[in-house]
């Protein structure tokens, strides 16, 4: 690369960054910003040439570290974000990988369709979507991958390839929540689904225990009418409550403007974390809130139930959220010993929320969080990212609760949660196939990330 290049003017000087969860930091060479498939090669090229490692970003919505290297390229992703391609007819969607869900969302609608599943907030990327394998809240259907037609990636060796079921089957497999390690995806293809009309059917309130035996009935009678049900916990773990969704098929036909979902204003979720970050007893309460609130109607596209805010609150960026999945006859035991881990240390970790919900499966990805039908149990944080002994702590108590997870036969989503090589070996049993495929596309092992560097060292 010349000192005059167009690609040199995007490989700007290096600083000191961190991801979503600012628990991990890394000192990156440069940092690149890419317009184009020429810009990646180059970029590419001049990693080899100074023998630089590579990590990539999409807006670095994770919490162990997998955008960030030290003494690397951190490839930053969101300026090729164009929509390359919508078959109506097919039903296809094809856009690069630093489109976000809020150029897509609002197009898609217009059309009445939508992705079978997307991260809750309009801020993330497709490429980080793929990274994740995200799965969503829907309960008709699974992680991202059952939609993912085929993508385009760049690998170690400067080729730009296509990998589907069809084409480099194990690449797509590895690729698809593979955390940027086998390359960078250049563009996706999505297969579409028509975007129907939900509406708000029922909210259930009962104690713990009858509650998940109710919820547990609900989710397997008519499922293919209920794409949504999913619920909440006090974080006494004694009562909760769940709501169900079903779509409705009045025949009746309403314009976007009449599908606003409901949803609670962000201003007034920052004001409520900051009281609850101060006071026990708002924190206590706070669950009551949200249950008095709950029985509000809701009639509106499922593609927006699936989000929350078009824009999240600025509390957001301060919380921290983990995703742990248990077999269905496994759940109940699970949270009495999760309870007690959060009992153990309620002087120092302030929960904010505990929500479940129902997961489809699907063990398609290598590194697939779901080998089988779960309970996603996903406790959301009043964090206090920078304070060092805040995060030890909160790295035990994970520690912990994974440790009840896989004893009692679950896996967790590497998004959010620490874990050792060990702990993800045993949640994730084709780790080792990941790694041989990695190494295959990747032989330098150009691509890294702090958290791959992290499990490699054990």
């Amino acid at each position: 690369m010349t000192s005059n290049s167009a690609t040199d003017q995007r490989l700007m000087p290096g600083q000191r960054v961190s991801d979503w969860g600012r628990m991990k930091y890394a000192n990156v060479a440069n940092i690149a910003r890419p317009q184009t498939e020429d810009d990646l090669r180059a970029i590419l090229a001049h990693a080899k040439e100074h023998d630089l490692k590579i990590s990539v970003r999409g807006i670095g919505h994770n919490t162990v570290g997998q955008s960030i290297v030290d003494n690397g390229i951190m490839i930053d992703m969101m300026a090729m974000n164009q929509i390359i391609e919508l078959n109506e007819q097919a039903k296809t969607l094809r856009v690069q990988a630093g489109a976000t869900w809020a150029q897509l969302t609002p197009l898609l609608e217009q059309k009445r369709l939508s992705l079978s599943t997307k991260q809750e907030f309009n801020i993330f990327s497709v490429g980080g979507s793929l990274a994740a394998n995200i799965h969503g809240k829907s309960i008709d259907y699974a992680a991202l991958i059952t939609h993912v037609k085929s993508f385009r990636i760049l690998t170690a060796d400067g080729e730009i390839i296509e990998a589907s079921r069809e084409h480099n089957y194990a690449l797509f497999r590895a690729a698809i929540g593979g955390w940027g390690l086998l390359g960078i995806v250049v563009d996706v293809t999505f297969q579409l689904i028509d975007d129907r009309i939900v509406e708000k059917s029922e909210v259930v309130y009962m104690k713990r225990e009858p509650l998940l035996d109710a919820y547990r009935e609900r989710i397997q009678r008519d499922p293919a009418a209920t794409p949504l049900c999913y619920g909440f916990l006090d974080t006494s773990f004694d009562n909760g409550y769940y709501l169900t969704y079903r779509y409705l098929e009045s025949g009746e036909t309403y314009s976007l403007d009449e599908l606003k979902r409901d949803e609670t204003h962000p201003l007034v979720v920052d004001i409520l974390v900051w009281l609850q970050r101060r006071c026990a007893f708002v924190r206590r309460k706070a669950f009551n809130l949200t249950w008095a609130t709950s029985g509000n109607p809701d009639k509106t596209l499922l593609s927006r139930r699936l989000l929350l805010w078009d824009k999240p609150p600025k509390a957001f960026n301060d919380l921290l959220l983990q995703k742990y999945y248990l077999p269905l006859d496994r759940f109940q035991g699970f949270l009495g010993k999760a309870q007690t881990i959060f009992q153990r240390y309620e002087k120092d970790i302030k929960l904010m929320m505990l929500h479940f919900r129902f997961q489809p499966a699907n063990n398609e990805a290598m590194l697939a969080s779901l080998q089988q039908e779960a309970m996603c149990f996903f406790p959301v944080y009043l964090a206090e990212k920078d304070d060092a002994n805040w995060v030890a702590v909160y790295e035990k108590v994970s520690h912990e609760l994974v440790e009840e997870v896989l004893a009692h036969g679950g896996s967790f989503y590497l998004t959010f949660v620490p874990a050792t090589l060990d702990q993800v070996r045993r949640a994730f049993p084709h780790w080792n196939d990941f790694v041989e495929t990695k190494r295959r596309y990747d032989p330098e092992e150009r691509f890294t990330s702090l958290f791959y560097e992290n499990l490699r060292a054990g």
